[in-house]
């Protein structure tokens, strides 16, 4: 998460690539800050003790990727990470249905 900027970018913005080192996503919150991910080999979390932790090693490749969807990041401090489990299917290739409750929303 980077330090509150001017508010401008109003999409989640993003690409996805099986070269791990590429794809990334960036998305501004109201207050300003730019929140980003992506460009990071998948690990395996263990139920014990619950959560991930973040890698800070994996920050600058992460940096570089989110600099190719928006350069001027590159200035902008980071002040803080986070890291989250998501799930995924052995191919790594999003799985996408229709949903089972809201017509023309697809997952």
């Amino acid at each position: 998460v980077t330090e509150p900027l001017p508010h401008r970018i109003l999409p989640v913005v993003g690409i996805w690539t099986r070269d791990k080192d590429y794809g990334a996503y960036l998305r501004q919150v109201e207050r300003g800050n730019i929140v980003f991910g992506g460009a990071a080999e998948r690990v395996t979390v263990g139920l014990d003790p619950g959560h991930a932790k973040a890698d800070p090693m994996r920050l600058p490749v992460q940096l570089r990727a989110v600099a190719r969807l928006l350069p001027a990041i590159a200035k902008v401090a980071v002040i803080r990470t986070w890291s989250g489990c998501e799930g995924y299917v052995r191919d790594m290739l999003p799985v996408m249905g229709r949903s089972a409750t809201t017509p023309g929303l697809f997952h």
